[in-house]
């Protein structure tokens, strides 16, 4: 099989997608101590489990179904997990290198937990905000990834303080070493796109980060709007059967979450103005795509006279030269490899949420991939995501 170089690193199968569970101890270490009062509090859930309870919520949000790499898929369980039972990899960067080499990954690149960066990015002041992104990213750069950079990819979390404070983190995310960024909102803060987010794609540009975003782009005022309807309830919550059986069935549409943001930043000619951008769509899958692009390029064609649309181009165009997309099993999106771009799509494992499959990783990949030419495969499961994060560089 073919091979990348990072210096005396080569790279045959990258994670493109993982992520990081936030150890028992992360806001004792890496939080200023003036804002402790707002990091959320490790408890106990319904079932003696561990879970970690945000602020204004009565809710405890468990761990387990982000903390069971090689776990039987019918011994997966919402609650009862305990930090004990986790495997030490979820929180670890040294026992993560471990888990990889079982697995027979030679780097990852790494997304936080979700629903924690998701408190801070909705908290009403500016200066908790603050404080929480920049616990996680010295986290995550300081004691995760030390170990070994080169294996694991660290990405910088933007906060959602505005435009201002989004061109400056990517600077100083630039200058420490980052090889990307994560957006969790449209850097202006609107609840939509607007031409008041280019400085920030124009930086990210200009620094040569890929922008990335983990499926959704919310808001800051419409998450401080949802804690307040909710009390701070998060997707999955609850044990009843339908409540159980609706999160489910979000978790297998992330598309329909994914698809207007995406054809927003092409249809709007973001790409127009910043060639040099590069977007990656995490987790959100590959197979559905092609359609996508096709429906796009159709409503082009017919409707570029009335709408003054600012593309010289068709849509597929901006997709194949700026944007990527990762995706874990996904047989139709290996299939439609040409369609969606043989350059475009990123294997990941997601270790180590539920769907990954730890240690078989590379059995998971020989099943989907089994009639996948080496050229093409090695584009998929590494090439692809050496180019899109630069660790050839």
């Amino acid at each position: 099989m073919a091979t990348t170089s990072h210096g005396s690193r080569r790279y045959e199968v990258i994670s493109a997608d993982t992520h990081v569970l936030e150890p028992p101890h992360i806001w004792d270490e890496w939080l200023a101590e003036g804002y402790r009062e707002h990091a959320p509090k490790l408890v106990k859930d319904e079932d003696d489990g561990d879970a970690w309870l945000f602020p204004g919520s009565s809710d405890p949000d468990p761990i387990g179904l982000v903390a069971t790499p090689g776990m039987p898929w019918d011994k997966f369980r919402w609650t009862g997990v305990t930090y004990e039972e986790a495997r030490d990899g979820c929180y670890d960067g040294a026992a993560r290198l471990q888990d990889m080499d079982a697995d027979g990954i030679d780097a990852e690149v790494l997304f936080p937990p979700q629903r924690t960066i998701g408190h801070w990015l909705g908290h009403e002041d500016d200066d908790v905000v603050k404080a929480g992104v920049e616990a996680y990213n010295n986290f995550v750069w300081d004691e995760f990834t030390a170990p070994d950079r080169s294996r694991l990819i660290p990405l910088a979390q933007i906060s959602s303080l505005g435009i201002d404070a989004a061109v400056a983190e990517v600077a100083s995310a630039a200058e420490r070493g980052f090889k990307g960024v994560i957006i969790s909102n449209w850097p202006a803060g609107g609840d939509s796109l607007s031409k008041d987010d280019d400085p920030f794609w124009a930086a990210a540009a200009e620094a040569g980060l890929t922008v990335c975003c983990h499926i959704n782009i919310t808001s800051r005022a419409q998450r401080i709007a949802a804690k307040k309807a909710s009390a701070g309830g998060v997707l999955g919550r609850g044990t009843g059967r339908d409540a159980k059986a609706k999160a489910v069935g979000g978790l297998g549409s992330v598309f329909a979450r994914v698809a207007p943001n995406m054809a927003s930043l092409i249809m709007t000619g973001t790409f127009e103005r910043h060639p040099d951008l590069s977007f990656a769509w995490i987790e959100v899958g590959a197979g559905w795509i092609p359609h996508l692009l096709e429906q796009m390029d159709d409503r082009y064609w017919r409707n570029r006279g009335w709408a003054g649309l600012e593309l010289p181009q068709q849509p597929s165009y901006y997709w194949y030269r700026n944007c990527s997309a990762t995706f874990i099993v996904d047989r139709s999106a290996v299939m439609l490899r040409h369609a969606a771009g043989v350059d475009n799509i990123m294997w990941s494992t997601d270790y180590p949420h539920h769907g990954n499959d730890w240690p078989y990783s590379r059995k998971t990949i020989d099943e989907m991939m089994f009639d996948v030419p080496d050229d093409e495969k090695h584009k998929l499961i590494a090439g692809n995501a050496v180019r899109v994060f630069g660790l050839d560089g």
